[in-house]
Parts: structure tokens; C-alpha cells; sequence
């Protein structure tokens, strides 16, 4: 297909932003520009790869295929790179660090801010990962693509030798996801108690996971009724919520990030807020990584995030 590099970051950027505007910010370039570039792109692969509408972005099933090739190849890449200038001591260090898609959209950005400012020399290569996908990680035994990953992680440790759990970064309330014509959608928040008469998604997680993700009782005592589909990301959980009147524990973050047609996210009342921590591999742990993760929870510490900070209120 003959693609530059800078039409694949384009790309790449938004299909995993599925935004234009955050890609471009992401990227230093215009909206404009990375338009541009991905019109390239698809006229290079002969068919559209995204659905553009004045509401939403989102992949073809072509768009999908290529992003999932493209991504693990510009991984490569990055890694490949980052080996060659740190064995040759040409440059700053590189650390590749992941960031979880429905993680609140300040985070990211303020995180890699604040370590590129303490550590000038160092570059950071950023990615967005589902966090379904570091379940997959910890089975490939060690053979992750970040060197690091902040996600949601609603355990202090985790029963697995391979995994590394660090501190937390932030706490951000829980949310309900449900189609607008739920009996629960009219109000303007949504109590876990009244959950009980009504049947919740439980997504494909780990049992020591899911568990803490969504509880098989309320607080007071109250049994969830749970549907176990088999749903791994948040565009499989979409349909099932607006056409099986299902309902799907979230976070507020997601109150402005995603407006979908038939679909509502309402603030959920009665569940602890969920944390917000860096996790990596134990077997590939190093000086850098750990030195992300220090910068991090002094910076949001500072920012008051995890008492629930500026980026848990701006979604």
C-alpha cells in the first residue's frame, strides 16, 4: 500500500480516539491536516475504513482489520527503534506507555506532561488500549506492548504473580449506561439499590476483576441480576444496552464522552468510585517505568486527583 509514517499515526490516532479533533490534538497537527491524512489512507487501501457521521466516528469492518494489523506493527516499530537508540546511547530513553480508552480525556495528556517536564530527555510513546486488552497481555506471559499501562484497577494487588499493581492515581465516580427508554432513564442519577429489578451486563473479566467491577450484591443486600454475553469492548456492550434493555456499569467519564442514539449514561449512586492505577509486567519492570509511575502519583497528588480532581469532573 506504499503508507508514510505520518499517515499511519493519522490513522492510528483516530481509530483509537474515534475523534478527529482529539487525534489532531494528540498528534501537534490541524483537523484539517489528519482529515487529510486519512482520506489518504483510504484512498490507498481502495475503501472507506471509517463511518462518519456529524455525531460519532467509527471503524468499518475493513478500518477494523487495519487497525489491528497496523497497530501491532507501529508497536514493533516504536520498540524496535527505542532498542536501537538505547543500545547505540544515541538520545533520550523511550517508554511506552499505554493508556486505558475510557480512562477520563485529561489524564493522559496531563501524566505524559508532567513526566516529560521532570525528565526532558526522555520521550513517551503513547497508546490507547481497551483495558479488557491487558487480560490478553498477562496470558501472552509478559509479551506486552506498553511498558507501562494506567487503567482502571479497582484492586490493590492482583492474584497474579505477572502483574504489578501500583498506587492510585484518581478515583472517578461510577456511572449506569442504559437505552433511553429504560425505566430507569427518566431520573437524573441512578441508586445501585434500584439495580436489583433489573438485568446488568457482566463483561467478560477475570472473576478477581469483575467482581470488583460490578458486585454480585448491592449494600444492602440486594441480589444483581446478571447477563453474561460475550461483550469485550465498549462498542459489543452498545447494542445490548440499547436493544436488550440491559443496563452497563461505567464511569462518569463517559457522560460526555460518549453520546450514542438510544443510548444514556446516568451517574450511579451507592458504589465506591473507581481507581485509576498504573499496572506493567513484573518480568519487564525498569528504572524508567518506575520513574513514570513516581511522577505520576506525586502529580496526582498534587492535582488532588484521588479524591476525585479536576480530569474525573471534565469526563
Amino acid at each position: 500500500m506504499g503508507l508514510e509514517m505520518r499517515e499511519i499515526e493519522a490513522f492510528l490516532a483516530v481509530a483509537e480516539e474515534l475523534h478527529f479533533g482529539r487525534a489532531a490534538e494528540r498528534l501537534t497537527l490541524s483537523t484539517s491536516r489528519v482529515s487529510n491524512l486519512v482520506r489518504t489512507v483510504e484512498r490507498r487501501a481502495g475503501t472507506p475504513l471509517f463511518e462518519r457521521t456529524s455525531r460519532r466516528v467509527r471503524l468499518t469492518p475493513s478500518g477494523e482489520h487495519l487497525f489491528t494489523e497496523l497497530r501491532a506493527a507501529y508497536v514493533r516499530i516504536e520498540r524496535a527503534v527505542a532498542e536501537v537508540r538505547e543500545a547505540a546511547g544515541q538520545g533520550g530513553k523511550v517508554l511506552r506507555v499505554g493508556f486505558s480508552t475510557t480512562l477520563p480525556e485529561k489524564v493522559a495528556p496531563a501524566l505524559v506532561e508532567a513526566f516529560e517536564g521532570r525528565f526532558p530527555a526522555a520521550r513517551i510513546v503513547q497508546s490507547a488500549h481497551p483495558t479488557v486488552d491487558l487480560f490478553d497481555w498477562i496470558e501472552a506471559e509478559g509479551r506486552w506492548p506498553v511498558d507501562v499501562f494506567v487503567t482502571w484497577m479497582p484492586v490493590e494487588s492482583a492474584p497474579l504473580t505477572e502483574l504489578v499493581v501500583g498506587p492510585v492515581l484518581q478515583r472517578t465516580p461510577r456511572a449506569v449506561m442504559m437505552a433511553v427508554d429504560h425505566p430507569l432513564a427518566g431520573g437524573t442519577a441512578v441508586h445501585v439499590e434500584d439495580l436489583a429489578e433489573h438485568d446488568v451486563i457482566y463483561p467478560s473479566l477475570p472473576k478477581w476483576y469483575g467482581d470488583a467491577w460490578a458486585p454480585a450484591v448491592t449494600p444492602a443486600g440486594r441480589k444483581l441480576s446478571f447477563r453474561r454475553p460475550d461483550s469485550r469492548y465498549i462498542e459489543d456492550v452498545l447494542p445490548l444496552v440499547a436493544e436488550q434493555r440491559l443496563v452497563h456499569l461505567t464511569f462518569s467519564s463517559l457522560l460526555d464522552a460518549y453520546h450514542r442514539p438510544g443510548v444514556v449514561v446516568l451517574p450511579l449512586l451507592g458504589l465506591p468510585s473507581m481507581p485509576i492505577r498504573p499496572v506493567w509486567a513484573a518480568a519487564t519492570r525498569n528504572a524508567l517505568g518506575q520513574s513514570f509511575v513516581d511522577e505520576a502519583v506525586a502529580f496526582a497528588r498534587a492535582a488532588g486527583w484521588p479524591s476525585g480532581g479536576p480530569a474525573a469532573a471534565s469526563g
